[in-house]
């Protein structure tokens, strides 16, 4: 059940493949204008998929639902749809069979950028998104774009999520990747608060150690240290007491970009990161990029001045 064009996958430009999730619902058709978008200016791939789960179609509709053919027909419209968008993007189209979660993870094996839309607005405090984008999020090789509906972009800012934890450094990598392109600056948000079991010491005027609040004030520096392609870049540090999730959202808001590792395991906040991931997706206050472990922190940023350079 595959469908190829432009000669198949056999030849990945240099911006690498973008996987989409694809289901002809509203929310995927933004995720494909989302992405398509991106392929242009970046020079990259499409690989769009649309997951097929025929059991779970024979359940609902009964076992003459022809599933298959509505998915190669909705295909088929994406199809056009990119070659009138984007003619000079290689793109793929394809129904893989099975859950989405299983197929979209299948797919993004060894892709730059993984993309799902949801109907959730920007920053809504309604409807949840559901559980696909979290579960791609924590188990996806590549990173993870989740794009919301109508997310104006208020402010040419990338936010970043550091805590101290490897996950984190590869968010500082991919934001600076991100910013180089977009021409934005960014901000490093570290958020801190004490553990609420100490809650009591801290109401009877207990003074937080000063060499605590130094390896706070540590953990912003220490990582961009790290990361090669954030020594020049236009990077303000942001250290604030509050819920991590809250800071990041709010800074976050009407902003270019947010960008989160998929789990904290620093030594200061152990988890902060795996559970500030999942409440910035519930609440999507822009575009939210979840990284993985692997992103290269060591690798010099391409930037669009770069690109444009080469042609």
């Amino acid at each position: 059940m595959e469908a190829q064009d432009g000669g198949g996958r056999e030849r990945v430009p240099s911006g690498g493949r973008i996987v989409v999730g694809f289901d002809g619902t509203s929310s995927a058709w933004r995720a494909l204008d989302w992405a398509a978008a991106r392929a242009v200016e970046r020079g990259a791939a499409l690989d769009v998929v649309h997951a097929v789960d025929t059991r779970l179609g024979a359940a609902v509709f009964g076992p003459r639902f022809d599933i298959i053919t509505t998915a190669e027909e909705e295909l088929a419209e994406a199809r056009g749809h990119v070659h009138a968008l984007a003619p000079t993007v290689p793109a793929v189209f394809r129904s893989l069979e099975g859950p989405p979660s299983a197929a979209l993870l299948a797919a993004s094996t060894g892709a730059r950028l993984l993309v799902v839309g949801t109907d959730k607005r920007a920053g809504d405090d309604g409807s949840r998104i559901g559980s696909l984008p979290g579960r791609l999020a924590s188990r996806a090789e590549c990173t993870v774009a989740v794009i919301p509906d109508r997310a104006p972009v208020e402010r040419n800012v990338v936010v970043v999520g550091l805590d101290g934890s490897v996950e984190s450094l590869s968010a500082v990598a991919f934001a600076v990747e991100e910013a180089g392109w977009l021409h934005a600056r960014i901000d490093a948000v570290h958020a801190w608060d004490v553990p609420e079991v100490f809650q009591r010491a801290l109401d009877a005027g207990r003074p937080v150690d000063p060499e605590y609040l130094a390896r706070v004030e540590r953990v912003i520096p220490d990582a961009l240290a790290q990361v090669t392609g954030a020594r020049g870049a236009a990077i303000t540090p942001v250290v604030v007491r509050d819920n991590p999730a809250k800071a990041l959202i709010e800074r976050a808001t009407g902003a270019a970009a947010l960008v989160v590792g998929t789990r904290g395991r620093g030594r200061l906040l152990a988890g902060m990161l795996g559970s500030v991931s999942h409440d910035v997706l519930q609440k999507l206050p822009c575009p939210v990029f979840v990284c993985p472990q692997p992103y290269d922190i060591g690798r010099s940023p391409t930037t669009a001045d770069e690109r444009e350079g080469e042609g």
